[in-house]
């Protein structure tokens, strides 16, 4: 007989191990459990397997629910909302197949409780709803799909209008698409219409939840009402229950069914909220193409206005610093972009990464005017990646043979002179000068200074740079900081070839704490110099 006395720490570790972004520890943990259930003679709690396929789900770690539910079910738990939560789990990685069939058994079985039924039928809509934007301009098989999508939605709200209103919703964008492709429906209510009844049936709620507030969002996309959408987007976003799974879910609904753009109201607020907020709640790796980050910068700067905007009387109940706090953030993460190079050879072999400081941060003027003259902003990178011509180092390049290439900010530089190196095997830094720069580039910031390091598994840190030589990238992904003294910092912010030289931020204010320098195979981490190091052995040059 399996013990399952332990299951409610099960959840408890792997929530923990969610929230800190280490996916290593979530693969185990879930692993463990799976190897456990195959062995099991009956069937895990009913009530902890829910819970382990919610804290999944909240974190869009699908591969992994698939298997845990899978490996339930064969045990022996196979409620309809484990079932359900499996379907999910395939829905969301893009089988379409397999989960309508899982979902149809919800539907078949007499003893499943009504809300689950609805739960499916809804799910069903989504499957049809998926293959309609996948196949949309395909002919009569994609209105089809349309139409199916539409019924298995209306048919749930329509049974109990007051209950289902996430159905209801998304019968109204599948509606407005229809009228907008000009697929036919018959026998139904005017989107209009029913985005009022909607929002009727908010109205008398004393309490909106955050799914209401969810469903609150699109309504109002449908009425037009933009200001009151940003209201409801704003309690939306700072509920601690919502997650990366729920601001997914409406930013995809957003732009693929109510096919909304960050150049136009109101996707031009909504979108890069939920981006910015996603991004908070999730972590992962986003790459920025040539000239992308700047329209980034750009949307999120105006959503930040428009918000700003809005802030009367009618966002006042909900109006307060920290409402703004994941837009203020990616912002910031934004505007470091400009200030970090991939660096290369003249003949454009990429080599590393590197990012511009303030000299002043680094040297007494003294040692600045006697070593570079007249130059206020320098590039930090490792002597690995530009060696001093002394110290040649394999796979390093020399300051006359090395360029820094600003994606972001559209400008190559010619590298001039190394200010001041460390070897690789001590603090692995070299500082240069660049040929003429333009007025007032942007640097990274050492201030305001990064919290010191708790050991509580809560810290994060963040780089920036070239992975593998390739487009700008933000490393945010299973960040957790590991580790510190006064020589290393340890952490698990993934980096890759091409990453060696990038700046590591904190998780508060994007003040860069130190310069990325190796990986840690056999520690499953990577190591970075602090930049309080380096400052204690570059202000005692002379």
């Amino acid at each position: 007989m399996a013990d399952w006395t332990a299951a409610a720490t099960t959840g408890v570790n792997l929530q923990a191990a969610l929230d800190r972004f280490d996916w290593n520890a979530v693969a185990s943990i879930c692993a463990d459990l799976v190897g456990r259930l195959n062995a099991a003679t009956e069937p895990f709690p009913l009530d902890s397997a829910k819970e382990v396929l919610f804290q999944l789900r909240r974190k869009r770690r699908f591969s992994t629910m698939e298997l845990v539910a899978d490996g339930l079910i064969r045990s022996g738990q196979a409620h309809a909302q484990i079932m359900r939560q499996y379907a999910q789990a395939m829905i969301d990685q893009g089988n379409l197949t397999a989960p309508r069939m899982v979902l149809q058994s919800i539907l078949n079985d007499g003893l499943a409780p009504a809300f689950e039924k609805a739960e499916a039928a809804g799910l069903i809509g989504r499957i049809d709803k998926q293959l309609y934007v996948s196949t949309r301009g395909a002919g009569g098989s994609a209105a089809r799909h349309l139409r199916a999508a539409i019924a298995a939605y209306y048919g749930v709200y329509k049974s109990d209008p007051d209950k289902y209103l996430w159905q209801g919703i998304n019968t109204v964008a599948l509606l407005a698409l229809a009228e907008s492709d000009r697929v036919q429906t018959e026998g139904l209510p005017a989107p209009d219409d029913l985005a009022r009844r909607i929002a009727a049936t908010l109205n008398d709620r004393e309490r909106l939840e955050y799914w209401d507030r969810a469903v609150a969002i699109e309504n109002c996309v449908a009425l037009g009402n933009v200001t009151d959408a940003c209201s409801h987007l704003l309690y939306y976003t700072v509920d601690p229950r919502v997650d990366a799974f729920e601001c997914s879910s409406l930013l995809r609904q957003l732009t693929e069914i109510w096919r909304l753009t960050p150049d136009a109201e109101p996707g031009a607020t909504l979108i890069p909220v939920l981006k910015a907020v996603l991004l908070s709640k999730l972590g992962g790796r986003v790459d920025f193409p040539a000239g992308g980050l700047h329209d980034e910068a750009r949307h999120v700067a105006a959503a930040e206005a428009s918000l700003q905007e809005r802030a009367g009387a009618t966002l006042q109940a909900v109006w307060g610093d920290d409402r703004f706090q994941p837009l203020a953030w990616y912002r910031a993460g934004l505007a470091r972009c400009d200030a970090v190079a991939r660096i290369e050879s003249t003949t454009g072999q990429k080599i590393g990464t590197g990012f511009l400081v303030s000299s002043g941060d680094f040297f007494s003027p003294e040692t600045i005017v006697s070593r570079a003259p007249g130059s206020s902003i320098l590039l930090l990178t490792n002597s690995h990646v530009i060696a001093p011509d002394e110290q040649p180092r394999a796979g390093s390049i020399s300051a006359a043979a090395a360029q820094a290439n600003f994606e972001a900010a559209g400008r190559t530089y010619k590298v001039g002179r190394i200010v001041w190196s460390s070897a690789p095997e001590e603090l692995d830094a070299t500082f240069v000068t660049l040929d003429e720069m333009g007025p007032e580039p942007a640097i990274c910031p050492l201030a305001p200074a990064p919290k010191r390091f708790l050991g509580n598994d809560t810290q994060r840190v963040y780089a920036i740079g070239y992975p593998r030589g390739g487009s700008l990238s933000f490393s945010l992904q299973d960040s957790a900081w590991l580790d510190a003294d006064e020589v290393r910092i340890l952490y698990r912010t993934p980096t890759d070839d091409g990453s060696s030289g990038s700046p590591v931020f904190d998780q508060d204010y994007w003040s860069v704490m130190a310069l990325h320098h190796a990986e840690r195979r056999s520690e499953n981490a990577n190591e970075g110099i602090p930049l309080t190091t380096v400052q204690t052995k570059t202000r005692a040059a002379v």
